[in-house]
Parts: structure tokens; sequence; C-alpha cells
């Protein structure tokens, strides 16, 4: 039977805890996405937004940016749709003005 001892024991164990580390975090990672959206009309003021992309566990969704932070609504909203046309005018419309300074 082969025993191990110093060096080659403290080997082994590290790789172990690495391979257990790798192993937990993948299964496990951290998403900072929306896993689920609301239908709800936001009442507070929007700032902008953004668009996910479906990628499990994420859902596809349209991230407002309010002043109470991020909301993810669900893109096949009417009043969604209009917001976004509203916001993407709007910088248009900015972006149209400060060209003609």
């Amino acid at each position: 039977m082969l025993t191990f001892g110093g060096p080659m024991r403290t080997i082994a164990v590290v790789a172990v805890i690495l391979s257990l580390t790798v192993i937990g975090t993948d299964g496990n990672k951290a998403h900072n996405c929306c896993t689920e959206v609301s239908t709800q009309n936001i009442t507070v003021p929007i700032l902008g937004y953004r668009i996910q992309r479906r990628d499990l566990p994420c859902v596809r969704a349209i991230i407002f940016e309010t002043e109470e932070g991020e909301i993810c609504s669900h893109w096949k909203q009417d009043w969604v749709f209009k917001k976004v046309q509203e916001i993407e005018r709007e910088r248009k419309r900015q972006r149209a003005s400060t060209a003609s300074q």
C-alpha cells in the first residue's frame, strides 16, 4: 500500500480542494441578470434602458434603469416598446442639438 507524506500529501489535498471549488462555483454561478420579468408599468422616472438576451438562467428582458434601481420588464409589453421608442427619440434629439452647436 502506498502512503502519502509531507509535500505529496499537501499537493494532493490542495488539488482536491481546488477541484471541489471549481465544481462548486460552476454549478452555482452568480448571475447579475434578470431571471424573471414584470409586466407592470413603471411609475418612477426612467433614466435609460438596456436589452438583455436570453441566456439561461437569464431571460429575455428590457432592463430599465430608474432612480430606484433596475427593473426587469417583459419585452413584449406594449408600454415597454413605446417607452424604448420614446427614450430613443429623446437620445436622437439630444445628439442632433449637440451636433448643431
